[in-house]
């Protein structure tokens, strides 16, 4: 089978390295070329024909391939090997990658599930842009936009995401935009709303539990002035449990932008003036990408006795 393999080399210190992973697709029978995601050459790599690509870093670099790539008759195989994981968490993807594993993951995909990815669509002031995640307006777009962590472990990551996060929040002016959900105006104020594809925002917040990536809907994530206190005990309860935030599923989103902090996953638009008519909604074609098979999760269930509906990830 014809395989592009996407690593991001500098992602998730101690997994597998490309040469690792290379050798492990190919015992597995596959043909695999190489393009890294830095590649001045990634679109043509990206366009060319193959049966499989296998897409391995974090949630920055695994996004932006997805987003990227043209809709061929070919499966997509995501490597979790960044801090959060918040796509391979939401698609249900349990991580494999450790060093040395490399065969259990090719073994793993050979009886694995087909699940279906929507790709968002996002028209702005700036142009038109794809995306994968969200597309989300205030304080968590705000911290995703700036936060940075260098030099911390995966924990230490989490946890300062988290404060960074409780720090906006509490600090946060109610939005100046306004947003309607399928034409339908959302009552105002609100501090945060955000347009999930997947279940996962940030620093692993799980924000929208019900989301599914293949039914065409987002879950638009809501939070009032009278949410916050809510949500910032439960950020303190080290973020457990159910949200306190409002879930509005819709078809597409219209933001009248007003200068709000803006992210399209994680990063903001290019632009000088940041206001204008933002669109959010699904472009017609969606990718397939092998996710653990019913055997798999059953197993991974009972091997693991009382543990919650969210999928632990190493990190």
């Amino acid at each position: 089978m014809q395989t592009l393999l996407v690593h991001n080399k500098s992602a998730g210190a101690g997994h597998l390295t490309p040469a690792e992973l290379t050798t492990a697709l190919e015992a597995g029978g596959l043909t695999v070329r190489h393009c890294a995601p830095q590649d001045a050459q990634l679109d043509r790599c990206l366009a060319e024909p193959s049966q499989m690509v296998v897409l391995a870093g974090g949630d920055g670099t695994v996004a932006r391939i997805l987003a990227k790539l043209p809709f061929q008759k070919r499966v997509v195989a995501i490597v979790p090997l960044g801090t959060a994981n918040n796509i391979a968490q939401s698609l249900g993807i349990l991580d494999p990658a450790q060093p040395g594993s490399g065969n259990e993951i090719v073994t793993a995909w050979r009886h694995a599930d087909r699940r279906g990815l929507d790709i968002g669509r996002v028209s702005g002031p700036w142009g038109q842009t794809r995306f994968v995640e969200a597309v989300g307006i205030g304080p968590l777009a705000k911290t995703i936009l700036q936060f940075k962590t260098e030099g911390v472990t995966a924990a230490d990551s989490i946890r300062l995401g988290r404060e960074a996060f409780r720090h906006a929040l509490a600090h946060a002016e109610p939005l100046r935009s306004t947003i309607a959900l399928d034409g339908v105006p959302v009552p105002a104020p609100l501090l945060l709303a955000e347009a999930m594809n997947i279940q996962h925002a940030g620093s692993r917040l799980h924000l929208a539990p019900a989301a599914e990536t293949d039914d065409g809907y987002f879950d638009v994530v809501t939070v009032a002035p009278e949410q916050r206190d809510d949500m910032l005990a439960w950020i303190d309860g080290g973020c457990s449990g159910v949200a306190p935030l409002s879930v509005t599923r819709a078809r597409s989103v219209e933001i009248d932008w007003r200068g709000d902090p803006l992210r399209i996953d994680d990063y903001g638009p290019e632009m000088r003036v940041h206001e204008g008519r933002v669109s959010v909604n699904f472009l017609a074609e969606r990718l397939e990408v092998l996710v653990p098979s019913e055997r798999d999760r059953t197993n991974a269930a009972a091997a693991a006795p009382g543990r919650g509906p969210d999928i632990e990830v190493a990190s």
